[in-house]
């Protein structure tokens, strides 16, 4: 699949833009109309065909058309005429460029969008690149992208293993508007950072930051990025299980603006990386430690007293988090609106205290919570009358727990493996 901004790869590039003969043009007027049979009378020469609504269009109109297209679209029509060509390669219908599929190498799609687009324009306009579902990019392409499109704000790759350390440094050297920065999978990248200089090193711009399964990572390298990246709003780990509570302690020193933090899976962040976190304070509105079975009640609490802005917050297989680390979040962060405690050990009690500080409660998950009962689920429902999301998978939960929430949540969606329910 090729979103916007991408030609269809399975042909040449020069073709994409190959015009329809002028059939009525003067370019096939040679001379010809002069070989009239003898039986025809001027009035009976062929003539041309009226020009249709889509040509009396000017070409301002006709780009804003062209504008509402995705890059399939876009080729279709620069394959039209000669007119519709150079309108649909307009520099300024592609400033995204999308590029899914299985099989689809992502290298030549760029080395060919950007000659065609610097061409007519001299760099290429691309502000927006997003590289997946099998799409293969490597460090040509990543390169290309760094030499010729000055302007990147937002890339997104994920899942290519062969791009490195050194092309990625490449290109956020070049790219300094880049802000959004999204490389999940590509397991060779260690690091983000600038290419070395004789200058001293520039701090990046970079707000989104997303290195889920970058499984290089190491405290090393967390320290690196949070140091040249201090604008950081959104940082996620997940999977990084190289991370430990001494490169954790880096995050609250550098990027004192974070507000979302995800390392799930990092199963050697323990209490101790919380305390870290805790820095943060009521900046920190959204956390994730799922399955960081070495966090417990103690690092969850420092969070919620320090956090206490906290909208969202995901213990998930956090297994020796229980309802006296519950009863704190609940106390301490009224403006909970996500809970995941998925097979952690809490019960009705904490439910509780959740259903009473808490009403505002849109999503909470308690699959695998073996200690909850119906009456922790009404209390539930019964306070937190917005609640849209409720997950009882393997609970211990009966239909009039099931009823309760029916009745006093109207749109809850609830997922449950109970099949009396229905």
């Amino acid at each position: 699949m090729l979103g916007r901004g991408s030609p269809g790869m399975a042909c040449p590039l020069a073709k994409l833009g190959r015009s329809s003969p002028d059939y009525y043009g003067s370019s096939l007027d040679q001379g010809y109309h002069t070989l009239v049979p003898s039986g025809w009378t001027a009035q009976e020469k062929p003539k041309r065909r009226p020009p249709s609504h889509t040509e009396r269009l000017p070409d301002d109109l006709l780009l804003r058309i062209f504008s509402c297209l995705d890059s399939p679209d876009l080729c279709a029509c620069a394959r039209v005429c000669r007119r519709w060509e150079t309108l649909a390669w307009d520099p300024s219908l592609w400033t995204t460029l999308t590029l899914l599929g299985e099989n689809l190498s992502g290298d030549k799609a760029i080395r060919c969008i950007v000659r065609r687009l610097c061409s007519s324009a001299g760099r290429a306009s691309l502000r927006k690149v997003v590289i997946g579902e099998g799409a293969w990019i490597t460090d040509k392409g990543i390169l290309m992208m760094a030499r010729r499109c000055p302007e990147l704000t937002w890339l997104q790759v994920h899942g290519c293993s062969a791009i490195t350390d050194s092309a990625l440094f490449e290109l956020v050297t070049r790219a300094v508007n880049l802000h959004h920065l999204d490389i999940t999978g590509c397991i060779q990248i260690s690091c983000v950072s600038v290419t070395p200089g004789p200058e001293p090193p520039r701090r990046l711009l970079l707000q989104y930051l997303d290195l889920t399964d970058c499984n290089a990572v190491d405290d090393g390298g967390l320290r690196v990025i949070v140091r040249n990246c201090p604008q950081l709003v959104y940082l996620y780990l997940r999977r990084c299980t190289k991370i430990t509570d001494a490169g954790i302690k880096f995050v609250p020193s550098f990027c004192s603006g974070l507000r979302e933090l995800s390392v799930s899976d990092c199963t050697q962040v323990t209490d101790f990386g919380l305390y870290e976190l805790a820095k943060l304070g009521a900046t920190l509105r959204y956390l994730s430690v799922a399955k960081c079975v070495r966090v417990s009640d103690a690092g969850l609490k420092v969070i919620a007293r320090r956090c206490y802005k906290l909208r969202y917050l995901n213990a998930r297989g956090c297994e020796a988090v229980s309802d006296d680390a519950l009863t704190v979040i609940a106390r301490s962060c009224p403006r909970l609106r996500a809970l995941d405690v998925g097979k952690c050990d809490v019960s009705d009690a904490g439910l509780r205290a959740l259903a009473e500080s808490c009403p505002n409660l849109k999503k909470l998950s308690l699959r695998m919570c073996d200690l909850v009962t119906d009456r922790g689920v009404q209390c539930i429902a019964y306070y937190c009358r917005g609640l849209q999301q409720l997950n009882i998978q393997d609970c211990q939960i009966s239909i009039e727990g099931y009823r309760a929430v029916k009745k006093y949540c109207k749109r809850c969606v609830i997922e449950h493996t109970n099949p009396g329910f229905f």
